[in-house]
């Protein structure tokens, strides 16, 4: 008992102490992670390209819906492949690889976290990383941000340990890390990860070039970027001489024009400021208080966070220039907030006054109101009343915590493990509302009844009545024409399969109803707490955010 104590105060020894918050960061990471069908829409993409993949045969020529999909590099589909050939073409083996990576990008920063400040610091980094809410949210989904993030984090991870113990064996290690990192989400990447690297070795030179350009010569750029080409470039060089410009120019638009080109529109230099405010909840504000603390200490910068600034304000200046604004390409700048963050307790365990009060304040304040939040959630989420325990439990260890922060004078733990374990209670609760929601998402079910009827052939595509289902193509393994029109699916010559809206049916009198439901009439669920709003409506009865369908068979 009294070991356990020493764990959850993080008073154990450090071996102890980093294998219980590891299993407990893992046990919430794998924690109904497979409960629902494929997200739409960009889940759907990876799923069914891998599926007809496996269809195929072919790994190399990307498809979804049966055409071409030259958007994205081919490293995600591959990791995904790999997985389901292992644990099935199903939720669980297309999620996988995103709990094994997003564990390993939090793994990474508590190893960047220890090398640069020392244990207890790597502690700190990891349970911070751990418990964004963003890394939590696109966890839950295949996509490439997860693996992109790992491969990025693997890249610094390794050209901070060859720049520190100046061995040439990390360097290498760190351009095939980044040459991965391209073949995850595209070359765009050099250039992001090269800025990091080149303004970090000129803070480091203390912006003297002459010094600067020796420090370039030391990380074997002649070696290294070889290495990231053939890696990163490979399959681009390959469909470009099989496919030309009609694989190039979708390829170029989404991989630098859609991100790197400006516009008018595309100036909101505080756009990302406002994703960090609720991207690493529940540690935002106390961030914001760092790095006010770091701009009036201009100083402290090179030599307490001169590697995390210079990762953080080059993605920062980089993606608050691009057209693109999306709040999951900042993900990759997670792992250096949370080392500004460790490093402000870690080098300023005491402050004047009054700044110690507000720094104190701003880890406690929002860990308290998670707290609160969650019994909230129990009662909004109309979850068993068994489900109070959670939060009643983790209102007891907040107590606990800090009442022993207070006798033992730890205030830099107290403030980590109170937002800690509160924000952990509300994954817990927010993963058991995730089973529930399902009802309002038969994706899965119809696409089964498709597939049991032997009187349709696998060669009839599902029409889609004037909307958008993305995942539909992977349930019923086949094409499918979405958002047809009506006048489409009237006039269809062949035998018609088709998701008909219940005020279109007088159409289709003669039709075979195979299932009638209620689905979602909204092309994304991407917008997941409009989705969950929309939920908890249907759940009172309210479907004005849903439609009836019904699928029809026509021969």
């Amino acid at each position: 008992m009294n070991k356990l104590k020493e764990l959850i105060l993080f008073n154990s020894d450090h071996r102890s102490q980093l294998r219980f918050l590891f299993c407990i960061i893992t046990a919430f990471y794998f924690y109904n992670f497979h409960v629902n069908d494929i997200w739409t829409p960009n889940e759907s993409f990876y799923a069914e390209s891998v599926r007809e993949m496996f269809e195929s045969g072919d790994f190399i020529d990307i498809q979804y819906n049966y055409r071409a999909r030259y958007n994205k590099p081919p490293l995600t589909y591959w990791a995904i492949a790999l997985s389901s050939s292992i644990f099935g073409l199903n939720e669980f083996g297309i999620r996988l690889p995103m709990i094994l990576m997003a564990l390993g990008s939090i793994w990474l920063t508590y190893l960047l976290g220890k090398k640069l400040y020392g244990p207890k610091a790597g502690l700190y980094a990891m349970c911070i990383m751990a418990v964004s809410v963003q890394l939590i949210a696109v966890k839950q989904y295949a996509s490439p941000e997860v693996p992109l993030t790992f491969f990025f984090t693997l890249t610094m991870y390794w050209f901070l340990r060859a720049y520190t113990e100046n061995k040439n064996k990390y360097y290498y290690l760190a351009y095939v890390a980044l040459g991965l990192a391209v073949l995850t989400k595209g070359y765009p990447y050099i250039i992001v990860i090269g800025g990091i690297v080149g303004f970090y070795l000129l803070l480091d030179s203390q912006f003297n070039l002459k010094i600067w350009f020796k420090k370039l010569l030391q990380i074997k750029l002649h070696i290294g970027i070889p290495i990231v080409l053939v890696i990163g470039l490979s399959w681009v060089i390959y469909m470009y001489f099989t496919y030309g410009q009609d694989f190039w120019v979708i390829f170029q638009h989404e991989t630098f024009e859609r991100a790197f080109t400006r516009n008018e529109k595309s100036m909101r230099p505080f756009f990302y400021l406002e994703v960090i405010s609720w991207s690493i909840l529940p540690y935002s504000l106390a961030f914001f208080v760092a790095l006010v603390y770091y701009i009036f200490n201009f100083k402290s910068i090179r030599k307490e966070i001169g590697f995390a600034f210079s990762w953080l304000i080059v993605m920062f200046i980089i993606f608050t220039a691009a057209k693109g604004k999306i709040p999951t390409y900042f993900i990759q700048a997670h792992p250096p907030m949370a080392l500004i963050l460790t490093a402000f307790l870690i080098n300023k365990p005491q402050l004047k006054k009054p700044f110690n009060f507000i720094r104190l304040y701003s880890f406690l304040l929002p860990g308290l109101l998670v707290l609160g939040a969650s019994f909230a959630i129990v009662y909004l989420f109309s979850l068993p009343i068994l489900w109070y325990i959670v939060p009643l439990l983790f209102t007891i260890i907040t107590f606990y915590l800090l009442r022993n922060s207070r006798e033992d004078k730890r205030i830099g733990t107290q403030m980590i493990a109170i937002p800690f374990y509160a924000i952990i209670g509300v994954y817990i609760l927010f993963g058991a509302y995730l089973k529930p929601i399902e009802a309002f998402r038969p994706y899965k079910k119809i696409g089964a009844i498709i597939k049991s009827s032997q009187s349709i052939s696998k060669e009839t595509p599902l029409q889609i009545d004037g909307t958008l289902i993305h995942n539909m193509p992977f349930y019923a393994e086949r094409k499918v024409i979405r958002q047809d029109t009506l006048e489409n699916i009237i006039d269809y010559a062949e035998p018609t399969l088709a998701l008909i809206r219940k005020e279109h049916m007088n159409e289709f009198e003669e039709a075979e109803v195979l299932w009638e439901g209620y689905i979602y009439d909204f092309a994304s669920e991407s917008q997941f707490a409009k989705f969950i709003k929309a939920s908890l409506k249907a759940e009172k009865g309210d479907y004005s955010d849903f439609a009836i369908f019904k699928l029809i068979y026509r021969e």
